[in-house]
């Protein structure tokens, strides 16, 4: 093994153990000298060394013009330390959250940057480890939203890591930057499996009655294809992506009530069931009906809305804790 790749786990562990004791997580902070850290970056490397070699031609040959600009840019070099570290200082940064997304997507995590006075903050950079970088300005607002993406694997309550801000502004020869925990959360609903419901059970909790019978009304989900169905049911989607020849299947409601319960989907694995109680979760709502949930552990009544279909697509979501 490297000794590199050795050390890498060991480093990061401490460096994160510092800044948790330095920057706690919160969900306001604002950036001063004690959280913001500069360092020049590669072309300012570059040029401080090209100032250097100006500034030796110069002591060889005795050239005055080689003097003045070797000086010039030093003195460019130096001044742009306190400009791009001015640009990341007073600024101030609040978590506002994200709006629940379903597993595979992108987190959108708002984050609220604020200036004080008449303090301008331009050419900033938020974003989280091994995600895509979001550019902001401050410059007439007293206030502006930006906001910062983080990919998710799983249903649960995903927790957004240390967000790292910085900034190169004026001249990209140093960069300012400060990694900060706003305290964020998303929750994660279970990825949408789609496929059909069998064993449909009444609307009340006991299942006193079927909910559905075969009809033309709503889409029920895909079944193979038998001698005699019609062409118009066949599904040819589904048939170009490979999948065999299917046939959408359609229902009629009987009496405007639908209880989903775990045990509909016996042989599958706990996220796969999850999955299909998402997705029914989703058609129902789009529904005149109403519609309840049972899972292990759990059991929500019979309801309509938004409000309801939240409840019921959290519920799945953090079932025995969520995945993350």
């Amino acid at each position: 093994m490297n000794p590199i790749d050795a050390v890498k786990p060991w480093f990061s562990s401490r460096v994160t153990r510092w800044l948790e004791r330095r920057m706690p997580a919160v969900q306001e902070i604002s950036l001063h000298r004690k959280n913001i850290f500069i360092l020049p970056t590669g072309p300012g490397l570059l040029f401080l060394t090209a100032t250097i070699l100006i500034f030796v031609t110069a002591i060889n040959y005795v050239l005055s013009l080689a003097f003045g600009l070797a000086f010039l840019m030093v003195s460019l070099f130096i001044l742009s330390i306190l400009h791009t570290f001015r640009n990341l200082q007073h600024l101030s940064l609040r978590g506002v959250g994200a709006e629940p997304i379903f597993a595979g997507e992108d987190a959108a995590f708002v984050v609220l940057l604020s200036r004080q006075s008449n303090q301008e903050h331009e050419m900033l950079e938020l974003r989280f480890p091994s995600s895509i970088w979001s550019q902001a300005d401050v410059l007439d607002n007293e206030q502006e939203r930006v906001k910062v993406f983080l990919p998710s694997v799983r249903r649960g309550l995903l927790k957004a890591p240390r967000l790292t801000v910085q900034t190169r502004f004026p001249l990209g020869l140093w960069r300012a930057w400060s990694h900060v925990d706003l305290a964020m959360s998303c929750l994660v609903y279970p990825h949408p499996q789609e496929g059909p419901l069998p064993g449909l059970v009444g609307g009340s909790t006991s299942g006193k009655s079927e909910s559905v019978k075969t009809g033309v009304d709503d889409f029920h989900g895909l079944r193979a294809y038998q001698t005699g169905d019609s062409l118009k049911q066949i599904a040819w989607k589904s048939l170009a992506r490979g999948q065999g020849l299917k046939v959408k299947q359609f229902v009629d409601a009987v009496d405007d009530q639908l209880m989903l319960d775990w045990e509909m989907f016996p042989g599958m694995e706990s996220e796969e069931r999850l999955s299909r109680l998402c997705y029914w979760v989703l058609i129902l709502a789009q529904q005149d009906i109403d519609y309840g949930l049972r899972i292990p552990g759990q059991e929500f009544s019979l309801g309509r809305g938004d409000a309801h279909r939240g409840k019921l697509l959290g519920a799945l979501a953090l079932w025995q804790g969520g995945a993350l």
